[in-house]
């Protein structure tokens, strides 16, 4: 565990921007910056970062806070994780105690995976490098197909010898287990004796990188022609890889596709290698799977421009429809570029420089729609069969598109081309498009999406999210439920219970102590000097003058840090509460610096330009608009008990009615306005 003021040095000069840019394309706007969220599927950016206040926030799914909330969310990190991984990036030493078993248990599964990964690269690289037959075999392969050798450095290329076990040897007598190999794919047992067989031996390695450049898998492709074996060899999926969630090349692309603002996408690993050695560096490749959404998402993160190659394939292009119009349906701009007859990506890279290359894309590549109009035009002729299945798939195809007046500009020139009317056309896609509305099941409505801000969205450090509950009306158990369900649960109950309008003014409150707890509000003259009191300490002993305390656990507990800091000078409030290692706290905190008070006219007309003084009238008008709403909670429950009262209790019930409406009306008085929380 890294220490309190160490958490802080690394938030300050670890710039949120600078973080968040390495994974979200991000773009000025005002002060701040905006991208699509990477938390979330969206077609138009709701995600904000505030280089000012060091915190991200989507207004869109509610997730944010600070750099290390993003890390944590973004690369499943813990807590202290993200801390180092920021200590690291910046240069800021750091010590840390030892892990107890149950942190280390949390923590070690994926990290050790990872390891394991690492150790395996640098063989392969080592292999390919620095022995006979790697040179022979892997180098002499890489380097006829026209690879560089930064560019095998680059994408981390690498050689497994044939022995079958010549990686799993090496690794057990280095320490690394006999499990972890098995996890991660790289080894696998025979079913006659048990022992371990390298999955990728006698193959060239092609290493597949996260977005933040760790390894999650491998890729192998055959050296011997006569082998009756896969030509490729992937790694199977794992905790920490999942085929359809990466996606070949995008950790050494991801700059360009920004820079460029557009990404190409290929097919296969070499394809990736030989168009970023000729110069086109923004491509990325599916790696031979059928494309996905969760790959989609991760281009849609750093451009809405996507150019697909084709080689001159009929029958694959066809096939790859499908993936075109999820494109499509992501909001994503699509074209295509179709290569000559006889050529793919790699052999076209090759046999052209950079220059003569993107010229060739720049000259070619053309609308989808278009390219899918004219494709299966060729086949429809004029078989009245086939024409009509051609006007199905295009309106299809149209349908899906988010942008009404880039539908309505499509359906006027495939109208045009296809020589049928447009309004049969417009009927067909509005079907399409009410058909596809009512197909899509309405998710259930969370906390956050009601409009609730009560708990934070990143679990406590050492955790991977909350786990989910079985569907169906019985309630998951108790023990099954993670800390921020828990914390929903108690908070819904108290709003069942009535609470819901105290626990915004609770809101209210902590948002003072972490914008403002240490700075004074105001200076009072005494027998001693003049004493200054801060935001902090009026309302922490406001609370224990009135013998009352928060509702809502995380408010609670804002109260709870805040007493404890109460005589320190010069308590930044901002820094620590952002900086807490209880990420409930941290992460509310940063909810809280993002939103803003809007007064009404008649507090807005009364303004003091002073600093203390502005600070003074706010807190205390946020004080008493919360303990107005404690008497008025207190006075619903005494006519309650009122009502239901014996003789004996009726009078001295009725002197504290009295006094909680004397109370009111006093409250009343110092409310002239009213100061409303977005």
């Amino acid at each position: 565990m890294i220490d309190q003021l160490t958490i802080e040095k690394i938030l300050d000069a670890a710039g949120i921007v600078d973080v968040v840019s390495e994974f979200v394309t991000l773009r000025r706007r005002g002060v701040n910056y905006v991208g699509l969220c990477p938390f979330h599927n969206e077609k138009t950016p709701s995600f904000y970062v505030s280089p000012s206040k060091g915190i991200c926030k989507c207004f869109s799914c509610g997730k944010g806070g600070n750099v290390i909330h993003f890390l944590m969310e973004h690369e499943q990190m813990s807590y202290w994780e993200a801390a180092k991984w920021l200590a690291r990036k910046y240069g800021i030493p750091y010590t840390e105690r030892e892990l107890t078993d149950s942190e280390k248990a949390l923590q070690n599964e994926r990290e050790s995976l990872f390891i394991t990964n690492q150790f395996a690269d640098d063989f392969f690289k080592d292999q390919l490098l620095n022995t006979e037959r790697g040179r022979a075999i892997g180098l002499a392969y890489f380097r006829k197909r026209g690879f560089r050798d930064d560019i095998i450095d680059r994408f981390h290329l690498g050689y497994c010898p044939d022995s079958p076990d010549a990686l799993a040897s090496v690794a057990i007598a280095k320490g690394y287990s006999r499990e972890n190999l098995i996890k991660t794919g790289l080894c696998y047992e025979r079913e006659n004796d048990g022992s371990l067989r390298d999955r990728f031996h006698g193959r060239v390695i092609f290493p597949v990188h996260s977005l933040a450049g760790k390894i999650v898998a491998f890729g192998g492709r055959i050296m011997n022609a006569d082998a009756k074996v896969a030509k490729y060899v992937n790694s199977p999926e794992s905790i920490i890889y999942s085929k359809s969630r990466e996606l070949y090349g995008l950790y050494q692309a991801k700059q360009a596709i920004v820079r460029k603002d557009r990404c190409f996408l290929v097919e296969g690993y070499a394809d990736v290698i030989s168009m970023f050695q000729s110069g086109v560096e923004n491509v990325v490749a599916s790696s031979g799977t059928s494309l996905t959404p969760g790959q989609i998402r991760l281009i849609h993160r750093f451009t809405n421009n996507i150019t697909v190659l084709y080689d001159g394939d009929k029958a694959g292009i066809k096939a790859s429809l499908r993936g075109i119009d999820m494109l499509l349906a992501e909001g994503m701009n699509v074209k295509v570029l179709l290569l000559p007859d006889g050529e793919d990506p790699d052999s076209f890279a090759q046999s052209r420089g950079a220059t003569e290359f993107q010229q060739y894309i720049d000259s070619h590549q053309v609308d989808f729609i278009r390219f899918k109009v004219k494709l299966l035009m060729e086949d429809a002729q004029d078989d009245p069969y086939s024409r009509s299945e051609l006007i199905k798939s295009i309106t299809q195809s149209i349908s899906v598109i988010q942008d009404p007046i880039v539908r309505s500009v499509y359906i006027t020139e495939c109208s045009q081309i296809m020589k049928i009317d447009e309004r049969l056309l417009i009927n067909d896609v509005n079907r399409r498009q009410r058909e596809q509305a009512q197909s899509v099941p309405q998710p259930a409505q969370s906390v956050q999406q009601s409009g609730s801000q009560d708990t934070a969205q990143i679990p406590e450090a050492g955790t991977q999210g909350p786990e989910s509950a079985e569907s169906g009306d019985e309630k998951a158990p108790e023990q099954q439920l993670s800390p921020e369900e828990k914390l929903r649960q108690q908070v819904r109950g108290l709003k069942q219970e009535g609470f819901g309008p105290m626990m915004d003014k609770e809101r209210l409150l902590s948002q003072l102590i972490v914008r403002y707890g240490g700075r004074v509000m105001c200076t009072l003259q005494t027998d001693d000097g003049d004493q200054s009191i801060t935001v902090g300490q009026f309302i922490v002993q406001s609370l224990l003058n009135d013998g009352i305390g928060f509702r809502h656990p995380v408010y609670r507990r804002f109260v709870e840090i805040m007493s404890g800091h109460l005589e320190e000078p010069d308590f930044n409030s901002q820094k620590f509460f952002m900086s807490h290692p209880e990420t409930f706290v941290s992460l509310t905190a940063a909810s809280l610096m993002e939103e803003r008070y809007q007064l009404s006219k008649l507090f807005k007309d009364n303004m003091p330009t002073d600093d203390e003084a502005h600070l003074l009238k706010l807190t205390r008008h946020i004080m008493a608009d919360y303990q107005m709403e404690v008497v008025r909670l207190e006075i619903k429950k005494t006519e309650k008990e009122i009502q239901e009262a014996s003789l004996d209790n009726l009078a001295s019930l009725q002197t504290k009615y009295q006094q909680l409406l004397q109370a009111r009306s006093e409250l009343s008085k110092t409310l002239g306005e009213r100061v409303v929380n977005l």
